[in-house]
């Protein structure tokens, strides 16, 4: 069994850089796309347009629409911990929480990554990696905590429980990763979850009136391509390279620039103190690279199939 190249190759941390940058993305664009498209199908509604992009991807590149039989469990749990349920939980919490509110419990989402990680991708990392892990987390935690109206109620619950899934799906999404490639993964979970993600907009309905603009359809396009498709293509490279749970801690990263691209698209306000926040948090995700993690080879080999185009799953 081959080893897997580290996480503290600067190639390899750059593409999950590149994959959280994609994701901190949809926050702000999803706020200005919502009052034009409504919250259903902003949300989990956006992965059926991924899902028909991704199908065509498969086609002209000649790999499989579906997963073989054996890999579809795995597939479905990504399906439905980072197509499915975080988006629509988080979707449906922010009905009742602030979008700060919320973010303090999706902090603690890169802990929760490198908690399945250990169980599911049988990773071992060792104690200074912990520490660097809780350690960014108190940092992102603790800065979101202070500056937002913390008061325990259903909204959390329901956030809650999309951080226990979105970390299934990553660690999910990550094994498969070091089998095929993750671009391949990621169009498949889109395309197993679209059925349910269907019916959820079905059940729901379509928004009476739809304001279309330039704009707002280009805010669509991307929260589809951009957010479900092109950064899941990196991030899940970066996990099945580096190591679900050293690359998971670059998540850390995520809320603090969501802030600053809110500020940036939204014009809201910067605050200092978030900067000097996102330097500390920066240096924990550096230190948590430099750190050992063994175990990451213990997911499956490469498939010799994937060496060959094939239509055949």
């Amino acid at each position: 069994m081959s080893e897997p190249r580290t996480a503290s190759a600067p190639a390899v941390i750059l593409l999950g850089i590149a994959g959280i940058v994609g994701l901190s993305l949809t926050l702000p664009v999803t706020r200005y796309a919502v009052p034009a498209f409504g919250p259903e199908l902003v949300g989990p509604g956006r992965a059926l347009l991924a899902a028909v992009v991704a199908v065509v991807l498969l086609v002209v590149l000649r790999r499989p629409v579906l997963p073989p039989a054996r890999r579809l469990p795995s597939v479905m749990v990504a399906a439905i911990g980072s197509v499915i349920g975080f988006p629509l939980l988080v979707a449906h919490a922010l009905k009742s929480v602030s979008a700060s509110h919320a973010a303090v419990t999706i902090a603690l989402l890169p802990a929760a990554t490198a908690v399945t990680a250990v169980l599911r991708a049988r990773e071992r990392p060792n104690q200074s990696f912990w520490f660097w892990c809780l350690a960014g987390t108190a940092l992102v935690a603790g800065y979101l905590t202070f500056k937002s109206d913390i008061k325990f109620g259903a909204g959390d619950v329901e956030l809650i429980g999309a951080v226990v899934l979105c970390a299934l799906g990553y660690a999910e999404g990550g094994v498969l990763s070091k089998t095929y490639p993750g671009w391949v993964v990621t169009s498949w979970s889109l395309i197993i979850g679209s059925p349910l993600v269907l019916a959820v907009v079905l059940a729901v309905g379509l928004p009476a009136h739809m304001t279309l603009t330039g704009s707002t359809v280009l805010a669509f396009v991307y929260l589809a391509i951009g957010s479900s498709l092109l950064a899941f293509f990196a991030w899940y490279r970066a996990l099945a390279l580096g190591g679900i749970a050293k690359i998971g801690q670059i998540q850390l990263l995520q809320p603090i620039l969501t802030m600053v691209f809110a500020a940036l698209l939204l014009g809201e306000r910067l605050d200092p103190v978030m900067l000097g926040v996102g330097l500390l948090v920066g240096l924990s995700v550096l230190m948590a690279q430099r750190t050992r993690v063994t175990g990451t080879a213990a997911a499956a080999h490469q498939d010799d199939r994937w060496n060959v185009p094939s239509n055949r799953a």
